[in-house]
């Protein structure tokens, strides 16, 4: 559930919500509809995205699996998924804390200790740059703002 309204719930416990506070339950409920219908479309088009970002972030990498052995690739397109679902999923529930606490503290933590901030870079700049080539204005908008948040947290 979206951190706001957990919070929201706690602190109403015992008592009646007041109308700035169903104001702001009604915003997130109303818009649940909008956010499936994209959260939908960001995942079928999963795939093409991320084969878009492989295909021009290999050539940028190509000591990457002398570096971090043979299975490096299949690592990269395995965080770049994981990391969209995530991002995919923190939109559907409108909640960037979402994002931070199941997902990118642990993997700034490994991508720390292996080093890896700097050889991720380009390829979640790619992500970032290729929204717009696979997706409408309306789901790369709505997605933009969480994949920037891992791209700030993992590799800036």
């Amino acid at each position: 559930m979206n951190s706001m309204v957990t919070a929201l719930m706690q602190q109403s416990e015992g008592r009646y919500l007041r109308p700035d506070e169903l104001k702001t339950l009604h915003a997130y409920v109303e818009g649940i509809p909008k956010r499936v219908r994209l959260y939908q479309v960001l995942q079928a088009k999963e795939q093409e995205l991320v084969e878009r970002v492989m295909e021009k972030f290999q050539p940028m990498m190509p000591n990457l699996p002398r570096q971090h052995g043979h299975l490096a690739w299949e690592r990269c397109r395995r965080d770049l998924s994981m990391v969209w679902r995530y991002c995919c999923l923190a939109m559907l529930l409108n909640d960037e804390d979402y994002l931070r606490d199941k997902l990118l503290y642990w993997l700034e933590t490994i991508l720390k200790s292996f080093k890896m901030r700097d050889q991720c870079q380009p390829a979640y700049k790619l992500m970032l740059d290729s929204l717009s080539a696979v997706f409408g204005p309306e789901e790369s908008e709505a997605i933009r703002p969480y994949v920037l948040l891992a791209k700030s947290m993992l590799v800036n």
